[in-house]
């Protein structure tokens, strides 16, 4: 059974595990744990027997968060895991103090801009060739 809560220190080497395989620009196990244990950034794991399966990480100051990363191991996507992380992210960034929400995405990336639409983020903008190959990043806000 899938069980959500806050990452660990201990989730770091899978965290970034799963990073290498799902991100352009994965970060290394050390830098997932100065993420944990950045206070101003929420960072939330799916586990599956103990073991991540999937996070969700952003980065909050004042009223505003930006969704860092999400990445779902490939064994466990279509099981809403990513739905049930920005509910995590959702209901503690609100309790923060804030009141929007933003993310990058690649513009190619069909799956996902479908998920965050239906998490009720817009479009707001285009970063042309901000990702690797020159693929754009489609800039999204939700207001929380």
């Amino acid at each position: 059974m899938i069980e959500f809560r806050e990452a660990l220190l201990s989730d770091a080497a899978k965290i970034a595990e799963i990073m290498s395989r799902s991100i352009d620009c994965a970060w290394t196990t050390e830098q997932v744990c100065e993420e944990i244990e950045n206070p101003a950034a929420p960072f939330f794991v799916a586990v599956d027997g103990g073991m991540p399966v999937g996070f969700l990480s952003g980065v909050c100051a004042a009223d505003e968060c930006e969704i860092s990363d999400i990445a779902v191991d490939a064994a466990y996507r279509r099981q809403n895991i990513a739905s049930r992380l920005f509910a995590l992210m959702f209901d503690n960034i609100v309790s923060r103090g804030v009141r929007t929400a933003y993310l990058l995405v690649r513009a190619d990336n069909a799956p996902a801009l479908a998920l965050y639409g239906k998490l009720g983020f817009l479009r707001t903008g285009v970063r042309r060739g901000y990702y690797g190959g020159g693929a754009d990043a489609v800039v999204m806000r939700k207001e929380l």
